[in-house]
């Protein structure tokens, strides 16, 4: 075991080499993608879950030498929710793919392969669109905001029951075993493993379990991890055919891609409505090809409908779009063809890891799938937790003090999340409010993809252990990589300031002008976009953007923001960069 932890020392991405090592149950195996001779009840890890979590982290396992097997309750492929990647997300995929040897996860950060070789299906996704709505009235492009989503990759809206089956073959073909329709009843840690009683009869043994599943599961009550829910939104997840494209009811600002290339949020008191088109790729899609339409609410002021069949919960949705001319549009003649729900919504687990089992994704922490949340969290997850695994393997160590960074990891995603739910709920009765937050988010994303794109230079140029160390960062901001500094404080004043609203103690409009005045005047704003001015409502990267914030880098920027950007050059890179080229 000392003489695989030293090969894995001496390999630049912290995996280990290909020479076969003798191992006793719960270590390391180290002979990427061959694990057939082992017993079929015998595995280093057992991963509960077949969605994108747990098949990548299981997949990245099996390449660095582990022997995987891979457990759902439910049949692949099924309809869940999270499909829209943004920059950051992809930047995280590429990481993934490097640092475990796992192409199929790069391949996942580029959207054209994604449509050729996964699912043609899956979609594009180039602009994150925002329409506010008041009841009766009409669609006003005063009050909607159009943000083009510049991209290396080309980001997709992911047709999920394609994807996670074609990364379930995947895995099977790098070794993973997998079994379906396997509820695990009871784990038990005993004589160096877990025992884990299947609803079947059957007992497995393991060297440790991952639960990416779901919340109150077997493995949650083996290390006593409570639920603890937080009063924030109940969401309402529809796959249904007949969604209008909304460039038919409303056009786009000119010089914006059309608003069904991407996700459009209409907004309203209480709470929003998402859509995404499938196969968008190509135009305007035709009204009979798949749209997700996700409904949020908040409890308090939205009573839930009676009723979980798909039809009454869509009945709820109309409800709510009927009150609002556009939406009502967009939805008449819709017909949903699938659904989830989830009345409690925001909820992490009060424990993550005990010795020998780990909590992880949608088993540890649930969140409103507002502003593509699911696949940025899931892609940290895996890509901190395959990197923990391997080394607690290595040293034959799973006790959970070795996962306390990824229990830190999550409660601050659960914590962040959380309050931008919030003050999106409070910003949801005021289009001002609600466009400051927007921007600031938007700020954040690109700070995130940079910080993400540095590492990835990194560690491809060699610098493995600087770019690994830049994947660790304090956890209790909710990311695993490089935060400015001076944006948390903007992030910190911007959701201080929609407590005050939804408190009292100030009004929307005050809170808006507030933060539009920070934008303008922070040095960490990059002149790119009108962050600050209210009246710019569409944010397009051009050159004269870019060479107006080369200036800006040169000059005024603060040195946390020099350091991200300056490095990435006057064209990024990028391929979908929109207009004014």
């Amino acid at each position: 075991m000392r003489a695989a932890a030293a090969a894995a020392r001496q390999h630049p991405t912290g995996t280990p080499n290909r020479a076969r090592s003798e191992q006793v149950m719960g270590k390391m195996t180290s002979q990427p993608d061959n694990h057939g001779d082992r017993a079929a009840h015998d595995a280093d890890v057992t991963i509960l879950g077949t969605g994108i979590t747990g098949t990548l982290l299981a997949t990245a396992l099996a390449r660095g030498g582990l022997a995987v097997q891979l457990l759902g309750e439910d049949q692949v492929p099924r309809v869940v929710g999270g499909e829209a990647t943004l920059p950051c997300t992809s930047f995280l995929y590429e990481l993934i793919a490097a640092r475990f040897g796992l192409p199929e996860a790069a391949l996942l950060a580029d959207a054209g392969r994604v449509r050729t070789e996964v699912s043609h299906s899956s979609g594009v996704h180039r602009t994150w669109g925002f329409a506010h709505h008041e009841p009766g009235q009409e669609h006003r492009a005063g009050r909607s905001l159009q943000f083009n989503v510049p991209s290396e990759h080309g980001e997709s809206h992911f047709h999920r029951p394609d994807l996670d089956a074609w990364l379930l073959a995947r895995a099977v073909q790098r070794g993973v075993r997998v079994r379906q329709r396997a509820r695990v009843e009871k784990a038990v840690v005993e004589d160096g493993c877990v025992r884990l009683s299947l609803k079947s009869g059957q007992e497995l043994r393991t060297g440790m379990v991952v639960d990416t599943e779901g919340p109150d599961s077997a493995v949650a009550r083996a290390i006593g991890a409570e639920r603890v829910s937080v009063l924030a939104t109940r969401s309402y997840g529809f796959h249904a055919v007949g969604v209008q494209p909304y460039e038919r009811l409303a056009p786009p600002r000119a010089g914006s891609h059309p608003w069904s290339h991407g996700v459009l949020t209409h907004v309203f008191d209480g709470g929003w409505l998402q859509v995404g088109h499938f196969r968008n790729g190509d135009g305007t899609p035709a009204p009979n090809v798949p749209a997700v339409v996700t409904l949020s609410l908040d409890p308090g002021r939205h009573p839930a409908a009676a009723g979980h069949r798909t039809e009454e919960l869509w009945r709820e949705v109309l409800r709510h779009a009927e009150r609002h001319p556009a939406m009502a549009a967009q939805l008449a003649g819709a017909q949903p063809t699938a659904s989830w729900s989830d009345e409690a919504t925001h909820w992490r687990a009060s424990r993550t890891a005990g010795e020998r089992m780990l909590l992880l994704d949608r088993a540890a922490l649930g969140g409103d799938p507002l502003l593509g949340r699911d696949l940025y969290a899931s892609a940290q997850l895996v890509l901190v937790a395959a990197g923990d695994v391997l080394a607690a393997a290595r040293d034959g160590d799973f006790s959970a003090g070795r996962f306390r960074y990824l229990e830190r990891l999550q409660h601050g995603m659960a914590d962040r999340h959380d309050a931008l739910v919030g003050a999106a709920l409070t910003a949801s009765g005021s289009f001002e409010l609600w466009s400051a937050l927007a921007r600031v988010w938007l700020l954040g994303t690109m700070f995130d993809a940079l910080s993400l794109k540095r590492s990835s230079k990194e560690l491809a140029a060699g610098a493995s252990e600087s770019a690994l160390a830049g994947l660790r960062a304090d956890p209790a901001l909710g990311a695993c990589h490089y935060t400015v500094p001076e944006y948390v404080e903007l992030l910190d004043l911007t959701l201080a300031l929609c407590r005050g609203v939804a408190e009292g103690e100030t009004g929307p409009r005050q809170a808006a002008d507030r933060i539009m005045l920070r934008l303008r005047q922070d040095r960490i704003v990059p002149p790119i976009y009108g962050f600050g001015d209210p009246d710019d409502l569409e944010y397009v990267l051009s050159l004269r953007g870019r060479l107006r914030t080369l200036r800006w880098v040169r000059g005024e920027a603060q040195p946390s923001v020099q350091r991200l950007v300056r490095p990435y050059g006057l064209r990024g890179g990028g391929k979908d960069l929109g207009h004014g080229e």
